[in-house]
């Protein structure tokens, strides 16, 4: 013992019975552990801190202490804390050797039993406030109990809390696994500590910190709380993290990077991080709220707001979920980042689900993003909610990595692309097959006008299949022009653009693509992406409208839409909105315009696509082949060649392709003999054209239109 009892009586005063809170107080760290192996009788500590218990037999079998009763529960302040950092130090050592000296179980064939060892830090009548110098290690399971109203501020280096023995073993007791659970706890200081608590390698397997506080706790190299290695089902419940100054302070890490490293990627297990809110105040952004690498990772009904990240899932992290969390990016930063800062050996972060997510990005931050270049990801995304995302920045801010998938349902992103544009494809799947609205010719696969287009001045010119041009500009050109496959690859497969040259001087020059049955996006908030570029700096304004009728073509887009063109394809994302209208039928259509302001030597367009939903669906422009893009755009236009020769003509019937809709026009264009062009009557199945007068030898063009309206 560290005092004989003649000592011990004249320091606590003779007679009468000592309190537990002065026993254990007076016999130090050595005796508590004494206490601890079952060496005092527990009727020793039968009194509690007032003196009432007289004692009490209860916790007593076999004259073994049970350290769990709560008629006997030990307090911090019954080895001596008294709210100043000498006594506070010297208490939390005792405190741990007292724990540490109960057996953990009878250990046959190397398991424990794991069976924690209860003590507490609430009492009332304790001071507000421990202060320690000094961390210590439990080396057997341990419960600490706290009340919130009783801060633990830590100034000392190095670990706080270390728990578990770092024995140098390389597996975990499985099933019969050490419980370490701290709750209620409030936790303060740090700015000198490397990890507040920290769970050694394969001891942590059962680890629960619940309802604790961490209020400007650590500084910006250190971790509130770390998973050294392989801890398996730990769980971080219902806890505050809270830093009110401009440091970027850590709370949680679960990344296998203790003992050096030796486990790196291995992945801690099944962690659940649950109902714990982090808040940085500072008027710069924060730390990291959690940084794991976790295979089934839960995180769940957890906020974050102006974390420099919220969420890091480094490498492996397979199957872990992000779901119905709040993050918050007024000053910049990140909601959750795939992938570890140094790139590991395997970068693949697979089948992650993020569900039921609001994120208020301030047009600051970032939704999702990647730590390193090499991060190869998949994702599962449903219900994820973005505001003030930033207009034209893509939802996921992918690497242009091969392999990528990512799974959609619900999203709302408004003027936000899905992806960004890359050079190797990243799959998109429609989940429920509903976001997608097919376009035909969208990519310009086909143009039964050929490639190069004279281009007239105030007229409304059609150009390949669905593409149409009006200018008062008197010397412009048109064509269309096969992409390379760097372009190929970033306009998501499209094979062709149309290029627009302006000449001669005007006052208006607008491409028009025209998109049929505008019913079935109608009562909708729709979506429309396409690709553009210039020779250089230009602008660009996209108008969307509905055109109901030929008479009644109204704007559909939500704001005025003015872009920036460089010479190098971007995409761009816009909502737009088709309201109930009188003349609304299935042969109204959608017609996107785009006008352009100023001259550079070209224009370039390609790709567009409609997604329902109020976000960027970025899908792929290769969905149909060559010829099923011909036979559908064969039911709105179609050129078919006629060839005549010997027997003299004054009519004749041309054929067209099965028609959805009826006829508009049919003009036949003479190539030999030469004259004017002359128009149809509508047939079964196609045009009558009358010559007048016979006609020997006749080669000419027939242009089918059943647009049902002219503008």
């Amino acid at each position: 013992m560290s005092e004989d009892k003649d000592a011990i009586e004249q320091r606590f005063g003779a007679g009468g019975s000592f309190t537990r809170r002065k026993l254990l107080a007076a016999l130090g760290v050595a005796g508590a552990t004494i206490v601890a192996g079952s060496l005092l009788p527990s009727g020793a500590f039968a009194a509690d801190e007032q003196g009432k218990g007289k004692g009490k037999e209860k916790g007593k079998a076999n004259n073994h202490f049970d350290p769990n009763d709560p008629e006997v529960q030990v307090q911090l302040v019954d080895f001596g804390a008294d709210g100043t950092v000498q006594a506070d130090t010297a208490a939390l050592i005792a405190l741990a050797g007292y724990v540490n000296g109960f057996p953990n179980g009878t250990q046959p064939l190397g398991i424990v039993d794991g069976i924690p060892v209860r003590v507490e830090i609430d009492r009332a009548s304790a001071p507000l406030k421990y202060t320690f110098n000094t961390g210590v290690r439990f080396t057997r399971p341990v419960e600490i109990v706290g009340s919130v109203s009783k801060a633990l501020n830590y100034t000392g280096s190095g670990i706080m809390l270390a728990m578990g023995a770092d024995d140098g073993r390389n597996s975990g007791n499985l099933f019969n696994d050490d419980h370490y659970i701290l709750e209620g706890l409030h936790f303060t200081g740090g700015k000198n500590m490397t990890t507040g608590i920290s769970f050694a390698p394969f001891t942590g397997l059962m680890a629960r910190i619940k309802n604790c506080i961490f209020n400007q706790f650590g500084h910006p190299d250190s971790w509130a709380i770390t998973f050294e290695a392989q801890n398996w089902w730990p769980e971080i419940t219902g806890c505050r993290w809270e830093s009110l100054d401009d440091l970027a302070k850590n709370f949680v890490k679960a990344i296998d990077d203790g003992r050096s490293g030796a486990y790196r990627g291995s992945g801690n297990s099944r962690l659940n991080f649950i109902d714990n809110k982090c808040k940085w105040h500072g008027v710069l952004v924060g730390g990291i709220g959690i940084y794991t690498n976790a295979v089934k990772t839960l995180i769940s009904r957890s906020d974050f707001e102006n974390a420099a990240v919220g969420v890091q899932l480094g490498y492996p992290s397979l199957m872990s979920e992000v779901v119905n969390c709040y993050f918050e990016q007024p000053l910049g930063g990140t909601s959750i980042r795939l992938g570890d800062p140094t790139p590991q050996p395997n970068n693949n972060i697979l089948l992650i689900n993020v569900k039921d997510i609001f994120v208020n990005l301030h047009n600051q931050g970032k939704f999702l993003d990647t730590a390193n270049a090499s991060v190869v990801a998949s994702l599962n995304i449903d219900g994820v909610t973005l505001i003030m995302g930033g207009e034209q920045q893509p939802v996921f801010h992918l690497n242009d990595q091969p392999g990528q998938a990512v799974k959609v349902r619900n999203l709302t992103a408004s003027y936000q692309p899905l992806l960004p544009v890359t050079s190797n494809p990243i799959h998109v799947i429609d989940v429920d097959g509903v976001h997608h609205k097919k376009v035909v010719n969208g990519a310009l696969a086909v143009s039964q006008l050929g490639d190069n287009f004279t281009v007239p001045p105030s007229k409304l010119t059609p150009l390949a299949d669905m593409w149409y041009v009006k200018t008062d500009f008197t010397a412009c050109s048109a064509s269309r022009v096969q992409l390379n496959n760097a372009d190929l690859m970033r306009t998501r497969k499209s094979q062709y653009a149309l290029r627009f040259a302006p000449g001669g001087t005007g006052s208006y020059k607008s491409v028009y693509f025209m998109v049929p049955a505008l019913s079935e996006v109608a009562g909708h908030v729709c979506t429309v992406q396409l690709f553009a570029r210039a020779s250089s700096a230009a602008n660009l304004r996209v108008v969307a409208q509905a055109a109901y009728s030929r008479s009644a073509i109204e704007p559909a887009e939500i704001k005025a839409e003015n872009v920036a063109l460089t010479s190098s394809f971007q995409e761009f994302t816009f909502p737009f909105w088709v309201g109930p209208h009188a003349s609304l039928t299935e042969d109204s259509w959608f017609m996107l315009e785009l006008r352009m302001p100023d001259s550079p030597a070209w224009y370039e367009f390609t790709g567009v696509r409609i997604n329902q939903g109020d976000f960027g669906l970025c899908a792929s422009n290769d969905d149909r082949t060559k010829g099923e893009t011909l036979e559908i755009v064969q039911r709105y236009f179609e050129r078919r060649a006629v060839v005549l020769s010997g027997t003299a003509l004054s009519t004749v019937t041309v054929d067209m392709a099965p028609k959805a809709k009826a006829l508009a026009s049919a003009v036949m264009t003479f190539i030999s003999p030469v004259q004017s062009p002359i128009s149809g009557v509508e047939v079964h199945g196609g045009a009558k054209f009358s010559f007048g007068s016979p006609i020997t030898n006749l080669d000419a063009v027939v242009d089918f239109n059943t647009k049902a309206f002219e503008f």
